[in-house]
């Protein structure tokens, strides 16, 4: 399953336009939930390295505000926030806006920049919303695994476009280069990420972000097909020690699927597993589960209720396993060839079964 936080992210975030106040800036705010009157909310820098409050005010008959007559030496993203509530924003000189702190919360503007963000964020959800129906609707009708990727994969395409343009459109400014932030884990060549950045005039205000999946492109570079496995720890089903050495690179195939119970894309590859260790598991080829990011009653329940049959490895106690093997999203099938070398990635489906046959044919 992939993480389309970039949409989550994004949700959060709104932008300032201009008033008639020349440097500094001004925030109104207003709350629904009336019990928050008289609690404090934040104004904190999301680019701050320790993430400390650079103001609060007090919430009275449900609003508050900020405001600041010094001169901002470049536009930052904010965020204000009290208890559960919050909401996103970009102040720059001589702007102002109104937010509404909500879950999340909203901002707005008189045709600036958060009205472009606002238009944006207006059509992914229609599209993310669409999506989902679509999902459901497939489900229901029975269609493959494989069908249902095809279609939502070109789906959140789709999406993506939408924030690729939004931020093409905007280079010269703080919400070209937060949306394309935002987005950068969609790349997969440092070079082109690299080249990518540099046309953003603020993309030096989230480098710390961008720089992340930078030395994430370049450590799933030791881990791409064609290169030996690296080992990680974990555990057996009974708690003893264990490694995924213990089963890769001992003379067979094997088949390495990086799974959580939580995942619905990842159960439902589950018979395809249970199919290819049923009708192959042997000498010569096995299949093994990597449970990630899990709790370990909610995967020994998920073992029982899926009727799985071939072997398992716990490795949600830490991120090794997937840190290693730069897994941003589950479920992660690879096959291991007998000595250890991994010779596909990204395996799903009936692809998946084709490839595993074509591999033990040779």
């Amino acid at each position: 399953m992939k993480k389309y936080y970039f949409i989550a992210s994004a949700a959060l975030i709104a932008m300032s336009s201009c008033t008639a106040q020349t440097s500094g800036y001004k925030i109104n705010g207003t709350v629904d939930d009336t019990t928050l009157n008289g609690a404090t909310v934040y104004l904190v820098n999301i680019n701050s390295k320790d993430m400390l409050p650079v103001d609060s005010a007090v919430i009275e008959n449900a609003s508050f505000s900020f405001a600041s007559t010094e001169t901002l030496a470049e536009p930052e993203v904010m965020s204000v926030h009290a208890g559960n509530y919050g909401a996103g924003l970009i102040l720059e000189n001589g702007k102002e806006v109104n937010v509404v702190m909500g879950q999340p919360g909203t901002a707005s503007d008189n045709g600036g920049l958060n009205d472009k963000f606002a238009k944006l964020m207006e059509n992914s959800t229609a599209k993310a919303q669409k999506m989902q129906q679509t999902y459901a609707s497939m489900m229901q009708s029975g269609a493959t695994p494989d069908s249902i990727q095809k279609v939502l994969g070109s789906m959140q395409n789709e999406i993506l476009d939408l924030y690729n343009q939004t931020a093409k459109e905007n280079k010269d400014n703080i919400l070209g280069a937060y949306i394309f932030a935002m987005t950068v884990t969609n790349y997969t060549d440092v070079k082109k990420l690299e080249i990518d950045a540099s046309e953003f005039k603020y993309a030096n205000k989230f480098a710390t972000h961008i720089d992340e999946h930078k030395k994430s492109l370049e450590s799933s570079s030791t881990t791409s097909e064609g290169k030996m496995f690296i080992d990680f720890d974990g555990k057996n089903i009974d708690g003893t020690a264990a490694k995924l050495s213990d089963y890769v690179g001992k003379g067979k195939f094997v088949l390495v699927d990086f799974w959580a119970s939580w995942c619905g894309p990842c159960r439902r590859e589950i018979p395809n597993l249970v199919e290819l260790e049923k009708k192959f598991g042997g000498d010569k080829f096995m299949v093994l589960g990597v449970n990630v990011w899990d709790k370990e009653p909610e995967f020994k329940k998920a073992l029982e209720s899926e009727k799985i049959n071939y072997a398992q490895l716990y490795a949600s106690d830490n991120n090794d396993a997937t840190t290693i093997y730069s897994i941003k999203g589950i479920p992660q099938i690879i096959l291991f060839g007998p000595d250890g070398t991994i010779l596909k990635r990204d395996l799903r489906g009936e692809q998946m079964k084709k490839f595993v046959e074509e591999q033990l044919s040779k």
